[in-house]
């Protein structure tokens, strides 16, 4: 990829010219390198194209939403859910026109933290079953609630406390998520499991898959559910990944920083990636977005977001559209709770790759 990123800030319908860095607090810009500008560019996404992850070297970036936290896209590409807040209600953007609305304000609940879909539209999310506090109701007690894609109901309580977030698949009904002696009495070593969600929202088929002295947070499945990429925490975060078919563990991201995977292309080929190799003091959790090939290298790694430039800032959360064309994240401040590694949201953006035709 160009060592020269593009951004571009659309306000009030508006696309402005000149490549920027975005400064969202001041509202400044900062012009960088002068290539020339595409006689015209090409956006895939708007032609209902598919993009080879790795194949686009420039992107616009805009704001959708001055609010909200974790996006996630629909099984069309055409919807965005999103938190409004940790311990908040989930809510549904349309890209296309801005338009939200709310997915469970509707309904009583304790508050949650994360919002899925499912492969048939269904809603999978994440939050405790009763509030007590906010560290304990996140780190301790987080489990998955159900509700159907018509909102002819409320979220339902399934259970199965877990740790962290949940892997999705794209292709089944499956979902991958770890139990840890964090969330379960006197369960260790971490265990990550697949299990699979009835069209009735009932978990079953569940198994452990994989083991491990240290934490592991589930993150994506890999095309065909032929595996699952993990986060595991040491006094760094690493990237990995397990075949399911072997058991066989690969570390994708080999290298001292602090590096989660957080959102994969649907070609399997690279994964998004919140890391601060950026950082002068690697481990700050000084938080960008970055592109990591997954063919096991460690080497061909992109960075897309720069938030940091602006103190108390970072990206994070990036979810990849099923086309691979666009990328959802949240921009986050910097949080007083040490729990709150990601920041706080404050606010949904857009990324989308384009290619140049002269």
């Amino acid at each position: 990829m160009s060592k020269n990123y593009y951004w571009c800030w659309i306000g009030a319908g508006l696309i402005m010219a000149a490549c920027v860095t975005i400064k969202t607090d001041q509202t400044a810009f900062q012009d960088l390198s002068r290539q020339d500008e595409c006689a015209k560019k090409i956006f895939p996404a708007q032609s209902n194209k598919t993009c080879l992850s790795g194949e686009f070297d420039h992107f616009t970036i805009r704001r959708l939403t001055d609010k909200g936290e974790r996006p996630v896209w629909s099984p069309d590409g055409k919807r965005i859910a999103f938190m409004d807040k940790e311990f908040g209600d989930a809510w549904e953007l349309d890209p296309a026109t801005g338009q939200t609305k709310c997915l469970t304000c509707g309904f009583t609940h304790p508050g949650f933290l994360r919002v899925h879909y499912l492969k048939d539209g269904d809603y999978l999310l994440l939050g405790p079953r009763r509030r007590t506090n906010d560290f304990a109701d996140r780190v301790f007690k987080t489990g998955f609630w159900w509700m159907p894609r018509d909102l002819s109901q409320g979220p339902r309580w399934l259970g199965e406390e877990h740790y962290e977030g949940v892997a999705v698949s794209r292709e089944s009904r499956k979902i991958a998520y770890t139990k840890t002696w964090l969330d379960t009495f006197l369960h260790f070593p971490s265990a990550l499991y697949i299990a699979e969600l009835t069209p009735e929202g009932q978990i079953k088929n569940r198994r452990a898959v994989a083991w491990s002295i240290n934490l592991i947070e589930a993150q994506d499945f890999l095309p065909k559910d032929a595996g699952v990429t993990m986060a595991r925490y040491t006094p760094t975060y690493e990237v990995l990944g397990i075949d399911l078919a072997t058991g066989k563990i690969t570390n994708y991201s080999k290298s001292p920083a602090s590096e989660e995977p957080e959102g994969i292309f649907p070609d399997g080929k690279f994964t998004m990636i919140e890391s601060d190799r950026h950082a002068r003091k690697p481990g700050d959790m000084d938080l960008e977005l970055y592109m990591l090939s997954l063919d096991q290298t460690g080497k061909d790694v992109r960075r897309l977001t720069r938030f940091t430039e602006v103190p108390g800032e970072k990206a994070s959360n990036p979810a990849v559209s099923p086309d691979g064309c666009r990328i959802a994240f949240m921009k986050a401040k910097k949080s007083p709770d040490p729990a709150k590694l990601t920041g706080l949201g404050d606010g949904i953006f857009l990324l989308e790759f384009y290619q140049c035709q002269e």
